[in-house]
């Protein structure tokens, strides 16, 4: 599968060595060019392909991993996504340490917001409820780390599910971005929450 990566700091750049290793074409994207990743990317793994934001957007399944103050920016405004499938990974966090502020959005949700600055694309929630060193570190044998997605649209999220399941993760679907994406926001009750399931 071709996969796009929209953000090249360490959740983008984690999960593009992830897929690449399981042998999808991945293209990596930010703000700046494919010039200013290149070099970097050649550095951490040659298999990385340096991208447009727009050419990253028209993969198959596309990964948001920008800072949340940054996504207005960061999505091709007006673009046609045609039902590809958008991966929401961004926190809502306004600030980081030492000074952590989340963005008070109400009755609304980030990735509600997100599905409707793309509308024509199948919006997924996934990879942000755990820090990326947490979802991948060692686990006992005979057991996978749980992975929480939220979507509004099925085939969307079995595609995702599948994909988490090839990355030894045991995904867990909960329902619509409305429900199950608040759940899995910052201070929701699925935020860090980390969960081991044995493999049957």
């Amino acid at each position: 599968m071709r996969i796009g990566i929209i953000g090249a700091g360490e959740v983008g750049m984690t999960l593009a060595a992830k897929f690449v290793d399981m042998g999808h074409d991945v293209l990596v994207s930010n703000s700046r060019g494919p010039e200013s990743i290149s070099e970097r990317l050649a550095y951490a793994d040659s298999r990385l392909s340096p991208s447009s934001v727009v050419k990253a957007c028209n993969c198959e399944m596309v990964f948001l991993a920008v800072p949340w103050t940054k996504i207005g920016e960061a999505l091709p405004k007006g673009m046609d996504w045609g039902g590809r499938i958008l991966v929401d990974v961004t926190n809502i966090f306004l600030s980081y340490e030492p000074d952590f502020r989340v963005d008070e959005l109400r009755d609304d949700s980030g990735s509600e917001i997100v599905s409707r600055m793309a509308r024509s694309a199948r919006t997924v929630k996934a990879f942000n409820t755990l820090p990326m060193n947490t979802m991948f570190a060692p686990r006992d044998t005979g057991f996978r780390r749980v992975l929480f997605l939220a979507g509004d649209d099925p085939s969307a999220v079995d595609d995702v599910q599948k994909l988490v399941a090839e990355l030894g993760l045991h995904p867990v679907p909960l329902g619509s971005l409305a429900t199950a994406g608040r759940l899995m926001e910052l201070n929701g009750p699925l935020s860090g929450l980390e969960l081991l399931t044995p493999i049957r």
